[in-house]
């Protein structure tokens, strides 16, 4: 299993690992199956175009044979600059387990740290305590922050914080 950041033209390939994490978790994510289905290819690729070297936002992808196992969705806060979002992270259920989440949330955070980021952020829904479990492995904390869930409104949603290490420069030896 490598992990590796979308390529420009692989909008069908997100297309269709986000449909299948919205089929397989819908509670999950702020969006729904129907949403997704109705987005045209042109949001897909545009999508992928603006995330394969956009500064703004990324996606990474577990990949194993060609196929996409996995994905998660980190962009800059819109009104905070020093803050990355961390968003529509899946595993597959037959690669759960395994270090597949740990290793896309390391990727964010990677990325969020050469941007200069002081933190991740990242909603979570209450009730998923695996997610939740995972999360905190990774160093996240609940804020205290909740919300009703965008799709169900009787579940919520916390807000999970992950501080970044200070980015350090090394002086120039003479």
């Amino acid at each position: 299993m490598r992990i590796r950041r979308v390529r420009a033209h692989e909008g069908v390939r997100l297309r269709e690992v986000r449909l299948r994490a919205l089929a397989e978790a819908p509670a999950a994510f702020g969006s729904t199956r129907a949403e997704a289905l109705g987005q045209p290819p042109e949001f897909w690729d545009g999508m992928c175009r603006e995330c394969a070297d956009g500064a703004a936002c990324t996606i990474f992808v577990a990949e194993q044979d060609e196929t996409w196992y996995g994905m998660v969705r980190g962009f800059v806060h819109r009104d905070y600059p020093g803050i990355v979002r961390l968003a529509s992270m899946w595993v597959d259920p037959a690669r759960r387990r395994a270090g597949v989440g740990a290793a896309l949330v390391a990727a964010i955070a990677a990325w969020a740290c050469a941007r200069g980021a002081g933190c991740v952020q990242l909603w979570v829904t209450d009730t998923n305590h695996a997610a939740k479990a995972l999360y905190a492995r990774q160093g996240f904390a609940e804020s205290g922050r909740a919300k009703p869930h965008r799709t169900d409104p009787v579940l919520r949603e916390v807000l999970m914080v992950r501080t970044l290490p200070p980015v350090t420069t090394t002086p120039a030896s003479s």
